[in-house]
């Protein structure tokens, strides 16, 4: 380890090495970012996970939020293009048993918005958003390709369901504390299960969407 950590501490010269230092920081942060709270994380944190100086991860992500940024872009890239690659994607059963099989996505969207409130320039958020918008609306025209609504109802579905991940998420990823509380009657009836909680809110979410005019 010690040996690993003292080749981290050196620059990357190539575009070979500096591409390889970046995904190696992504896969770091990953980690970090949905298993400690994100308020209390730093840079400093993320380049010991790293094995690398804070000045040599500063060369790479000035702050905290364009890492994350960073790291959402490639997991929702992972989601989509998975997606993208399945024969086909048949509503209701088949988009949660595709967020259920990204749950860095999963986690990392349940936290979207708290980890960008601040530290970004209105361009850098503007640029984020157009990433998402893209997407977003990717996902939506293999709704529209199943269902044969128009563009504009699958991609309101799409972000109702993106509200569903988080509220269904936030549920059954409570804190440590709360969730040994529940360990115990009568509040065992608040626990519940990721998979199985989502899946009901889409279907719920995908029944009004047929019906809806």
């Amino acid at each position: 380890m010690k040996g690993m950590l003292c080749s981290g501490r050196l620059r990357a010269r190539t575009e070979a090495e500096k591409i390889a230092r970046e995904q190696h920081i992504l896969d770091s942060a990953a980690e970090l970012f949905v298993n400690r709270r994100y308020d209390q994380l730093t840079l400093a944190d993320v380049a010991a996970a790293s094995g690398l100086t804070k000045a040599a991860l500063y060369r790479y992500f000035r702050s905290k939020e364009l890492l994350f940024i960073a790291v959402y872009r490639r997991a929702f890239t992972a989601l989509v293009d998975d997606a993208e690659s399945r024969q086909s994607l048949s509503l209701p059963d088949d988009l949660p048993g595709l967020l259920v099989a990204h749950p860095l996505f999963c986690g990392l969207t349940a936290i979207l918005h708290m980890a960008l409130e601040t530290g970004l320039t209105e361009q850098e958020a503007r640029d984020f958003k157009l990433f998402l918008l893209e997407r977003s609306q990717r996902l939506a025209a293999l709704i529209q390709a199943t269902s044969g609504h128009d563009a504009q109802r699958c991609f309101g579905f799409i972000l109702q369901c993106q509200q569903a991940l988080i509220g269904c998420w936030h549920m059954t990823h409570p804190p440590e504390a709360a969730r040994r509380a529940m360990e115990r009657p009568p509040l065992t009836v608040f626990k519940l299960e990721f998979e199985p909680a989502l899946r009901r809110h889409i279907q719920s979410l995908y029944t009004a969407f047929l019906t809806t005019n």
